[in-house]
């Protein structure tokens, strides 16, 4: 047979062909669907074992290239279940079942982590796609409504506010109640320097079966955060992401008061004079006319001055200027810029950050900006090493003077707030001489707010950088061993400046120290603190089979904490060095003081324990044990045992529970006992403190005031920490593979040996602090989640999921250690004011938090008098006899206090509880929703909401502004005490209508008082508050007020661009978006933000209290989400 030499080749040419492609590679093709049918966009297709893979495209169709040696493809995507299919052939199409993702989440638990369906104690946690939306400056705000038994307080609205966060309402009166920070496993003194965008995850730790482990030091919680790791950690090759976030925005206040308008002013004010004259009517002129009338500024003649109709018509013509818009009306910008460089494979990852944050405020002078540096990386050299190390820098500058006065030298009476609302609208042709005034005086008469900040200047650095590292080994593949070191220092700056129009200068010790008013000083503050801490555990885990699972944790720690503060105090620069200036001629001051003051020793051994057993996956028990010695106690107080037990029954994988399987995903009750510590205690109160100063004097001022204050603390060497018992009875639920999740905690501690300042009066000593008493605190909590919407396909995809929580936390005092009562006062007042000893009060069995004052009945009508004489101002009641009160002689229009004694008089013995800072309920809800298809990007909206109910405000700003007396003339008043709102005995062109009905004997009595009292009821029938003139003031339940509140805290919409647009630009994903924060607020509350806290930092239970807040801003923000 002849073959044909052409048919020959082409035979031998394909068969060469043939086997080139088997030697090659195959390609392998499908479609991944979800249960439903519907295809999975952007699934993960891997060869099992290489970094050969592909995704998924918008119909779910994937097609790969495959080594002939290929086994085994992975199937993954976010939600579902990993799926591994063994190559069988060319086309595999995949179903992938949906994962109960909730419940397989890891949540950071004390030194170790933790599967959320397997934890048996009260944990609360939030992940970086909650926080990511959120336009705040620092991870505490960004927890505010998210997590229910968790409050979060931003005191007031500078931007350097303090953030107060309470778990299940803290554990202690006079001490901090403040959580445990744990940042990457390393204890640290503040979150607020953590930008939120390094965040992986918030876990708060609430029972004392979590927080056991951490002894002494979580009677009020642990909030544990976790930083980003590189996101590739399970590849060999190495890839590499960059990721950006920023956004520019403007702040604006949030509320302003509402004060009288220029007419009103004046009148207000000719009322005043009127009423201190007290019927000398040439007394009038020095007390109105010559602040307020031009013609008698220039004639000084009493029997020459202008009608109020005239007077008011002057002054319309005038400059008038409003002082909350000239001190908090700037629409500040603000920015915020994130930059993250990550990389990594399965052998080392790392991350570097950096963020800067601006912002100019809303008042006049101030600024705010904020750097973070901060990296992370983890390596493994071998199978079972992994070495880790973190490091991060924070600086913090704060510029202006603040509003912060509660700790300034000087007088309260200079509160940036107080001054911008009060200031008299005018420029008044004369200024009261008050300058030797302290507290409540005329302040307002004398230095215009702009002066006042200019002459309070402040620059604040802050300083704070941390270097921690771990080594971590397994060995036998039951047991890990793991060391910790870690480091932090802190330092922070403080130089101030009072001008010579500051009480500090006019009066205090600048006055002097320099011998005379007109100079300028400065305070120049040098805090040091650092924390070392060493952790060594060893972690024994072990399963039997599928029954039995045991894990064993057991660690030694070692904290070492250091502190010192440097002060220097400048007296006596030129007036001409201003607050910018006078801190490069430092040394041109006419005297000088120093003091030094090193914190005593403050270091902590502890050993710690603990054991985790689980049977048949299903029953789970939890042991835990701390043993604490700490120095800020003497010998046989230093040690502290903390122990903690917790059980859970996950009910739901029961046989007999099988049949609910289809709607039940998860049903798991928890029950938890435990003890907790609190040594987080003011130091110095065990031995007399250490204190170095030094005082030099030039140019012959050797004149010195006798350091010291009121209060004289007693040492006290058999002082110990505070114990905290809890109990915890959860239950965790589950619907529909995890789409509607929830948890209910009921919970109830007792704290013990509570730390309070008890009355003395032995050896000079007035003070010493002791363990006496013990307070309860019950409560419940509940949270839900769920997603009501969730679609994927080509054309379109969208979602909606909703999350909400409440909780509701009584605090009781159940003992005072034989004490009747323990008496708190704000310190906002003195003179003339009837509760200066106190505003709070704790008896045992009352609630912390209980606001005492006086009840009030109306006001004082001149149907209460039969009879007036012009001639003392004075009124008389059917006895012939004035009526005496605390606020003054009584008279038509003054409050009338109730008598709760029935004694005839209204005193001290009368004031009742008017009320409760506390809430009845509290929390939050948000919803997340997005829409998109793959020609049209995706839009995207979440909103967060929190609230508050029965919560009430001491309005001691309502006090403050809504009253007049003689230390308070020349100020002016809110609109809520307008004529025409307010009892007068005035008309409204300041006639007085008594006069208009004296008879022959120069009195209003008989038929001409009837008809004057028929006048008055006309004149003030629309009338809804009391006359704000008095000679005292007192806390009444006006200044008492409901709080509650629903906020739209944070809102934001976004839009994601289309893939296909970004990839000619090597970008991965492209955002833009818009956010606001505190869009509206409704509530009740008057004043100007209904979350406000002014005091505690004076006082701890001295809460919820309102006095010169810096007004809350409202923020709006335009950014951009960058990941290359």
């Amino acid at each position: 047979m002849k073959l044909n030499l052409g048919v020959f080749r082409t035979m031998v040419l394909s068969a060469f062909l043939m086997v080139g492609m088997a030697l090659q590679a195959r390609v392998v093709s499908g479609v991944v669907k979800d249960p439903t049918g519907e295809t999975i966009i952007s699934a993960s297709v891997v060869v099992k074992g290489t970094s050969i893979g592909t995704v998924t495209d918008f119909d779910g169709n994937y097609s790969l290239d495959v080594p002939e040696d290929a086994k085994v493809l992975v199937f993954s995507y976010i939600g579902m279940q990993t799926q591994e299919v063994t190559i069988t052939g060319s086309v595999h199409n995949v179903v992938l079942k949906e994962n109960s993702e909730v419940l397989e989440e890891v949540v950071v638990t004390g030194y170790g982590t933790t599967k959320k369906r397997d934890l048996v104690t009260a944990v609360s946690s939030v992940n970086a796609d909650q926080l990511k939306d959120i336009p705040v400056a620092s991870a505490g705000e960004a927890l505010q409504g998210k997590l229910a038994g968790v409050s979060v307080t931003t005191t007031e609205g500078s931007p350097d506010a303090d953030i107060k966060i309470r778990v299940r309402g803290g554990t202690s009166l006079t001490q901090s109640s403040d959580p445990l920070y744990i940042v990457d496993g390393f204890q640290v003194s503040s979150i607020a320097d953590i930008p939120p965008s390094d965040i992986q995850s918030m876990d708060v730790l609430k029972d004392a079966a979590a927080t056991a482990i951490y002894g002494a030091q979580g009677a009020n919680g642990v909030i544990i955060i976790t930083t980003k790791d590189a996101d590739n950690t399970v590849d060999d090759k190495m890839q590499i992401h960059f990721d950006y976030t920023g956004y520019m925005g403007w702040k604006e206040m949030a509320k302003k008061y509402d004060m009288l308008d220029i007419d009103d002013f004046i009148l207000m004010q000719y009322e005043y004079a009127f009423h201190r004259a007290k019927g000398k009517t040439s007394d009038i002129p020095s007390n109105f006319n010559q602040y307020f009338d031009p013609r008698y500024t220039e004639t000084k003649l009493n029997d020459d001055v202008m009608s109020i109709p005239d007077i008011q018509a002057y002054w319309r013509d005038q400059a008038v200027t409003d002082w909350q818009d000239a001190t908090f009306g700037n629409h500040g910008l603000n920015s915020n810029h994130s930059f993250t460089l990550s990389g990594g494979n399965k052998a080392a990852n790392f991350s570097l950050s950096y963020s800067r944050i601006d912002d100019e405020g809303i008042m006049y002078g101030s600024d705010y900006n904020r750097n973070n540096l901060s990296f992370k990386a983890k390596f493994k050299p071998i199978k079972d090493l992994t070495v880790s190390f973190t490091a991060r820098y924070s600086n913090t500058q704060v510029l202006g003077s603040g509003t912060n006065t509660a700790n300034d030298a000087g007088s309260k009476t200079e509160s940036r707030v107080r001054n911008a609302i009060a200031y008299s609208p005018i420029e008044l042709f004369a200024k009261d001489n008050v300058a030797g005034l302290d507290d409540y005086d005329s302040f307002g008469s004398l230095y215009d707010p702009i002066t006042t900040i200019d002459h309070n200047y402040r620059v604040k650095t802050d300083d704070k950088y941390t270097l921690q590292g771990y080594l971590s080994y397994k060995f036998a593949k039951m047991f890990t061993f793991k060391t910790e070191l870690g480091y932090e220092g802190r330092r922070q700056d403080q130089d101030r400046y009072y001008g010579p129009t500051s009480y500090y200068s006019r009066a205090g010790d600048g006055f002097t120290y320099a011998e005379g008013a007109g100079y300028g000083h400065v305070v120049l503050t040098d805090q040091k603190s650092s924390r070392l801490k060493n952790t060594n555990t060893l972690e024994f885990k072990k399963k039997w089979g599928a029954d039995h699972d045991l894990g064993i944790l057991i660690g030694e720690e070692m904290q070492i904490m250091k502190g010192e503060l440097r002060t220097y105090n400048g007296y006596g620069y030129d007036a001409s060095l201003t607050g910018d200036k006078v801190f490069n001629y430092i040394g041109s001051a006419k005297a000088y003081t120093s003091k030094s003051y090193v914190n005593p020793a403050d270091n902590m051994l502890s050993f710690f324990a603990r054991a985790n057993y689980v049977l048949f996956s299903r029953y789970y028990l939890t042991a835990t044990f701390r043993a604490d010695a700490s120095t800020r106690f003497t010998k046989g107080n230093q040690w502290g045992y903390f122990p903690s037990a917790a059980i859970a029954w996950r009910i739901v994988d029961e046989e007999w529970m099988q049949g609910a399987a289809s709607w039940l995903s998860n049903l798991k009750l928890r029950l938890s006992y435990g003890s907790v510590g609190n040594n987080n205690v003011d130091l110095g109160y065990l031995r007399p403190e250490y204190l170095a100063s030094s005082t030099a004097y030039m140019e012959g001022f050797d004149t010195k005031l006798t350091d010291g204050g009121s209060d004289v603390i007693a040492a006290n060497n058999k002082l110990k920490w505070e114990t905290t018992i809890t109990r915890d009875l959860g239950l965790d639920f589950g619907f529909f593979n995890e789409r509607l999740t929830g948890t209910v905690d009921l919970y109830w501690n007792n704290t013990n040996d509570l730390i309070l300042k008890y009355k003395m009066g032995v050896g000079g000593y007035n003070y010493q602090y002791r363990n006496i008493g013990s307070t309860d605190n019950k409560g419940v909590e509940f949270s839900i989640n769920a997603v009501i919407l969730d679609k994927r396909s080509k054309s379109l995809s969208y979602g909606l999921s909703v999350n909400a929580n409440i909780s509701h936390n009584v605090n009781r005092v159940v003992d005072l250690g034989g004490m009747s009562e323990y008496l708190v006062s704000t310190a906002c007042f003195s003179s003339n004011y009837n509760n200066t000893d106190y505003e709070f009060m704790l008896t045992p069995g009352s609630k912390v938090g209980d606001i005492y004052g006086y009840q009030t009945d109306g006001w004082y009508t001149a149907e209460d008098f039969v009879s007036y004489n012009p001639a003392n101002n004075r009124w008389y009641g059917a006895d012939g006899k004035a009526i005496t009160t605390i606020l003054g002689e009584a008279r038509p229009g003054m409050v009338k206090l109730v008598d709760q004694t029935g004694d005839g008089e209204v005193n001290a013995e009368d004031r009742v509880v008017l009320g409760n800072t506390q809430a009845d309920v509290q929390g939050g809800f948000g919803l997340n929703f997005h829409i998109g298809g793959e020609k049209w990007g995706k839009f995207d909206l979440s909103a967060q909401f929190t609230y508050s109910v029965g919560n009430e405000v001491l309005n001691l700003s309502a006090l403050d502004y809504g009253t007049i007396f003689d230390k308070s003339k020349l100020r002016n008043n809110t609109a809520d005490v307008a004529y025409g709102s307010r009892y007068s005995l005035f008309r409204a062109d300041g006639g007085f209508v008594p006069a208009d009905y004296v008879g022959s004997d120069g009195k209003v009595s008989g038929d001409g008082y009837a008809a004057m009292v028929a006048a008055l009821a006309v004149y003030n029938a629309n009338a809804t508050t009391a006359n704000p003139i008095s000679d005292n003031i007192a806390l009444t339940d006006k200044y008492v007020e409901d709080a509650s509140f629903l906020r739209l805290s944070a809102l934001t919409i976004g839009y994601t661009l289309p893939e296909k647009w970004m990839k000619k630009a090597y970008i991965k994903t492209a955002r833009i978006f818009f956010s606001g924060s505190n869009l509206f607020c409704v509530t009740p509350y008057t004043g100007a933000d209904p979350e406000v806290d002014t005091r505690t930092k004076i006082n701890p239970l001295a809460t919820g209290v309102d006095f010169s807040a810096f007004p809350k801003s409202r923020a709006f923000n335009f950014g951009i989400n960058l990941s290359f």
